[in-house]
């Protein structure tokens, strides 16, 4: 959910008209919409389309979902890649040049909290054998595998981290999904 919805269209626009670097959303606030569609007896259909706002028990609620799941698998794996294209709406699991994954460090795989699901993960340069790897990428997943039924839920790139024997890398993504409530656990 974008509070500066508003900004970021007059950052566009200025950037537009003086010639500069205009600002690329890869997210949409989140909204719900309705389809009202009336057919009447003379055979005309009146159509329209309501956006509305999704109530805080359902902002709630997808956040529950993205880390409890019903009926699929809750986001809680982070895996981390060499590829360095940018990333896209569309990627999936091949489009991070995967090294290594695991499972969130959290107890309970993942967590939400107000606005936020997240998941954290650590990876040692000699432990986990990504020693002298340019790591560049990593995505959240809902599988332990790197599996083709695993879904990428998001992924970010510019890691720019090589890690020597010693040295650990942590990671904590977090996405706001709009949640209001700290114990909401339904």
């Amino acid at each position: 959910m974008s509070r500066n919805t508003f900004k970021d269209i007059l950052a566009n626009v200025a950037g537009k008209l003086l010639g500069g670097e205009t600002i690329q959303q890869s997210h949409m606030g989140v909204y719900g919409e309705w389809d009202v569609a009336v057919h009447r007896a003379d055979g005309t259909v009146e159509r329209k389309t309501l956006r509305n706002t999704v109530t805080v028990v359902g902002l709630n609620r997808i956040a529950n979902r993205a880390v409890q799941g019903t009926g699929t698998s809750p986001f809680y794996v982070i895996a981390v890649g060499t590829a360095t294209a940018a990333p896209a709406l569309t990627d999936s699991q091949s489009s991070l040049g995967e090294v290594i994954r695991k499972a969130s460090a959290l107890t309970g795989a993942s967590a939400q909290s107000r606005e936020w699901i997240f998941c954290v993960a650590t990876f040692g340069g000699a432990a986990d054998s990504v020693t002298s790897l340019a790591l560049a990428s990593a995505g959240l997943s809902d599988n332990p595998s790197s599996l083709a039924t695993s879904v990428l839920g998001n992924r970010v790139n510019g890691l720019g981290v090589t890690l020597a024997n010693s040295d650990i890398l942590s990671l904590t993504v977090r996405i706001r999904v709009g949640s209001h409530d700290v114990a909401h656990t339904t």
